[in-house]
């Protein structure tokens, strides 16, 4: 499902968290792989030990079957995640989409926004990613973990917020007129 703009609004930057969490199931993607062709290239010699050579055409589909199995619950979940994350950034909120059979979507409007952190590792600053905390007043806080670019990320995110009208900042109040603001009726005369 595309997401739904407000007539006027623009998509400023749109993208998915960091990679790096994919790390831990590609690594046991290629592990299991691995020991999975070890095995079967191990059962498909000639020169098996007596019984096993008889449970051979057994043996090497549930080799196949447990490889599948590991690689469907422990890497293709994490991958899924990581593909079905979002993390936009219009001209007037900030959207975070996470999850693949239960979806869940957090909105911040730019104009809720106090103040921007960020936070980083030595892995994250090798890698220029890092978590992106919103401070929205009132003990409210919202993390973005894994923000790719985050530094530019968040630079964006001011800009936005600076981009915002006045109006939208402070309550309504109009804050786009030309000075001329009547205190109580003193410029009647």
């Amino acid at each position: 499902m595309r997401l739904k703009l407000s007539p006027g609004e623009q998509i400023i930057a749109a993208g998915r968290p960091h990679a790096r969490s994919l790390w831990k199931p590609l690594v046991l993607a290629g592990i299991t792989g691995a020991l999975a062709g070890y095995a079967l290239g191990w059962l498909g010699r000639d020169t098996l030990p007596g019984q096993l050579a008889e449970f051979s055409p057994y043996l090497q589909p549930a080799v196949v079957a447990l490889a599948v199995l590991l690689l469907a619950r422990y890497t293709v979940p994490p991958v899924l995640r990581w593909l079905a994350g979002r993390i936009i950034l219009t001209d007037r909120r900030l959207i975070q989409r996470q999850g693949v059979l239960m979806r869940r979507e957090h909105e911040i409007a730019l104009a809720a926004i106090y103040q921007l952190e960020i936070r980083q590792s030595v892995t994250d600053r090798m890698q220029r990613s890092g978590t992106l905390i919103l401070d929205l007043g009132h003990g409210r806080i919202m993390q973005y973990p894994a923000v790719p670019e985050v530094h530019r990320f968040r630079s964006m995110v001011v800009s936005a917020i600076g981009q915002l009208p006045l109006t939208a900042m402070f309550d309504g109040v109009d804050m786009e007129t030309d000075g001329e603001y009547d205190y109580e009726g003193r410029d009647d005369d």
